[in-house]
């Protein structure tokens, strides 16, 4: 036998007794509650174009990535902590920020809302968290995915994103300039 296949296979023995020892202590470890559930998180932008969301956050436990302000955005750190059976409602708070580079704007939004649960978290794709015109927000758990035709929140955005219409008291965007 060759010193390199030796060397695999003494590496591959050695990574399997690693997760062996690190799953040898009880689940409870990582989830000492039975009752939570930890759940992915996306975000989808309904502002439109010429605005985006560079961070989010939900109850403090969970960053989000920047997203466009049209369309799906990517998970970031993983998940929120979910009760497992919902019993009651629950809310969440939304920080977001939303960033305009037409007119170098940075603008900082908060909301507590309810929790959407189209089904129990268990049984979920994720959570989904939609920023909306008017800087409103909605969450949303699904087993669908959100460009999924029967997703039961807000409708996908798509075909090319309308133009960020500013609210009373955002800085207006520039108009283009007229050719004579």
């Amino acid at each position: 036998m060759n010193l390199a296949r030796c060397l695999t296979r003494a590496l591959a023995a050695l990574a399997l007794a690693l997760l062996a020892a690190g799953c040898a202590g009880s689940s409870e470890d990582l989830f000492p509650d039975k009752r939570t559930i930890g759940v992915p998180v996306g975000a989808v932008g309904h502002y439109g174009d010429g605005i985006g969301i560079p961070r989010f956050s939900i109850n403090n436990q969970f960053r989000g990535p920047g997203i466009l302000g049209w369309g799906g955005g990517g998970a970031g750190d993983c998940c929120v902590l979910l009760p497992l059976h919902i019993t009651k409602p629950i809310l969440a708070t939304v920080r977001w920020q939303t960033y305009r580079d037409d007119v170098d704007e940075l603008l900082e939004h908060e909301a507590t809302v309810p929790i959407h649960f189209a089904v129990e978290p268990g049984d979920s794709s994720g959570m989904y968290v939609h920023f909306l015109p008017g800087h409103q927000v909605q969450v949303w758990v699904s087993r669908p995915y959100p460009n999924s035709s029967i997703y039961p929140g807000p409708a996908f955005p798509r075909g090319p994103a309308p133009s960020y219409s500013p609210l009373p008291g955002e800085k207006p965007s520039p108009q283009p300039i007229k050719a004579n």
